[in-house]
Order: C-alpha cells, then sequence, then structure tokens
C-alpha cells in the first residue's frame, strides 16, 4: 500500500506535537489530519475514515483510553494506537477490543520511522482492533 492511500489521525493536545508529528508523517508522504480533542475526533471519525488512529492518552475531557472505546465502536476497520509520555498498562477494556502494548508508544518517539513503521504494518496487515 503507498503512504499517499494511509490517512492517519492525530488526536494530541499539544500543538507542538501535533504539528511535529503530522508534519513528519506528512514528508513520508501518509493523509494526516489533526485534532486537539478526542471529543473533536469522535466528531470527524466517519467522515475522515482513517486507516489509522494515533491518540494521546492525557486529553483534556475525554481520555485517549475512553476516546478509543467509542471510536472502535465507530470505525472499528480502523487501527488504534496511544501516543503516551507515561507508563501505562493496558486496561481490560481496551484488551477486550484486541488492542496489545505493541501499538502504546512513549512519547517522545527518538525515532519517528518507528511510528512509520508502525503505521505501515496496520495499513498493509489488516491489523485492526
Amino acid at each position: 500500500m503507498n503512504n499517499a492511500d494511509i490517512s492517519v489521525l492525530l488526536v494530541d493536545d499539544e500543538e507542538m506535537i501535533r504539528d511535529c508529528v503530522s508534519a513528519y508523517l506528512e514528508d513520508e508522504g501518509f493523509s494526516v489530519h489533526c485534532t486537539a480533542s478526542a471529543e473533536e475526533a469522535l466528531e470527524s471519525i466517519v467522515s475522515i475514515s482513517p486507516v489509522v488512529c494515533i491518540s494521546d492518552l492525557r486529553l483534556p475531557g475525554m481520555d485517549g483510553e475512553e476516546f478509543i472505546a467509542r471510536a472502535h465502536a465507530i470505525s472499528p476497520s480502523t487501527g488504534y494506537m496511544l501516543h503516551t509520555g507515561m507508563l501505562y498498562i493496558l486496561s481490560d477494556e481496551l484488551r477486550s477490543i484486541g488492542m496489545t502494548a505493541d501499538y502504546v508508544l512513549l512519547k517522545p518517539i527518538h525515532s519517528l520511522s518507528k511510528l512509520v513503521e508502525k503505521i505501515k504494518d496496520i495499513a498493509e496487515t489488516g491489523r485492526r482492533l
């Protein structure tokens, strides 16, 4: 699958992280859509139809864990990743929908090429929650 065919939804309340990660992913050829909140992302997930959604864990309002659970109910064909600055153990709820620790990435990602590999893996293998 060509990177240009892969749409990514990035959910992070930190503007600098959104800008840096989205710029890198766009340079790699992905189509990137960004939101600053889980609520905004839920409103747009159907119209965007992302192949992959990357969400921060700590967000104002709805957190990333709740967002992924709700988003998965709306768009089960999307692959989901958590991006967090803290150590995190997957909840039973996220495990029950198929999320694994392989798709929880710690901030800062020192090599964004690792993120690209995870996105391509989800897109090429069809690995979804």
